[in-house]
């Protein structure tokens, strides 16, 4: 890790936060959830041996934090305690509600040095932390209580942050990162090619979803108050498309990425547009921005595919990439993509 990013990071990975492998875990085939924590193993194992103080999340929220009413492009959380999950997601990402402890002077840090670098970043204090956060911890440091600061993305919400500014974040935090004593794990969560319901491509007046997602956007959790089921209801939908037979993962597209980011091709990942990746890999695609921040993070360095599954039950592909080479796996998705 040293020899290929320098400093003071010990661990580095970007995965995606699947809804599905929170309560959905029965749907898949065996073999294919097997191949899942076959992966999940092997970056969990480099994470315990790594010993991180901290863990610099890029993440994007989910209406949680931000609504219409303030919808940042940038965003630190800088609190010394963050809480999740709410208690609208509880049941299926199935992690009881508490506290999550943050690390104040270092996100303080990050904040002062970056707006001095001319990155404006919004300023939250404790953060209400989702499937963004909560899925990898599930699966990657179950039994650790390592401190998260969390950065956000908008991903949902246009105009969204160019791919180039992303890269240029990740760039930023690494400067401070340089000059940090700390012991420090980046993650990337999101992605690849998935068309969720909380956002639509379609205006559809016959869709009575669709009103209510507005809701959601404008008010975020306030929503809850007087539509408690729409969290369950948009899972419900997740479930009706991917039994739809409708064409929800974009393979090729996701292992094209995905070698784009493992090869460290920046030239190509920052040239990336809105509108092709949502063509291309639905409205969720553009959660690819906080992969490409954690790709300035590293330098650009080159990465290695741990694992790629196309899950039709839960109409996305699990992906992670890991920037240690021992943490793939014979027989991963490395092979494949």
């Amino acid at each position: 890790m040293a020899d290929a990013a320098g400093g003071r990071i010990v661990a580095a990975f970007g995965l995606t936060h699947t809804p599905g492998l929170g309560d959905q875990m029965d749907r898949p085939p065996r073999s294919q959830i097997d191949r899942l924590m076959t992966g999940f193993d092997a970056v969990r194992k480099q994470i315990v041996d790594a010993k991180p103080d901290v863990i610099i999340a890029f993440v994007n929220d989910h209406f949680d934090m931000y609504t219409l009413h303030g919808m940042p492009g940038f965003a630190i959380a800088l609190g010394s305690t963050h809480w999740g999950p709410t208690p609208e997601t509880e049941n299926w990402i199935q992690m009881k509600r508490g506290p999550i402890p943050g690390h104040a002077e270092l996100a303080h840090d990050i904040y002062g040095s970056l707006m001095q670098d001319g990155i404006e970043l919004f300023r939250s204090e404790s953060a209400e932390l989702v499937h963004n956060v909560l899925i990898p911890k599930k699966y990657l440091w179950p039994d650790l209580d390592i401190p998260i600061v969390p950065i956000f993305t908008n991903c949902f919400i246009p105009p969204l942050p160019t791919f180039r500014r992303a890269h240029e974040l990740g760039a930023a935090v690494r400067r401070v990162i340089d000059r940090r004593p700390e012991r420090v794990a980046l993650m990337a969560s999101g992605g690849i090619s998935h068309w969720p319901p909380i956002v639509f491509d379609h205006d559809d007046p016959a869709d009575p979803l669709i009103e209510r997602v507005r809701q959601f956007h404008l008010h975020g959790r306030e929503v809850w108050k007087k539509d408690p089921a729409l969290a369950m209801d948009l899972i419900q939908r997740e479930k009706e498309m991917s039994a739809s037979g409708q064409q929800l993962i974009n393979v090729e597209w996701d292992k094209e990425i995905l070698a784009l980011l493992a090869r460290g091709d920046v030239a190509s990942l920052v040239k990336l547009e809105h509108e092709q990746i949502r063509a291309l890999g639905g409205p969720g695609a553009s959660e690819m921005l906080m992969w490409v921040s954690l790709m300035g993070a590293m330098n650009d360095a080159a990465g290695q595919i741990v694992m790629y599954e196309p899950v039709t039950e839960w109409m996305g592909g699990v992906g992670l990439i890991s920037y240690r080479a021992s943490a793939a796996t014979p027989g991963s998705g490395a092979a494949k993509v």
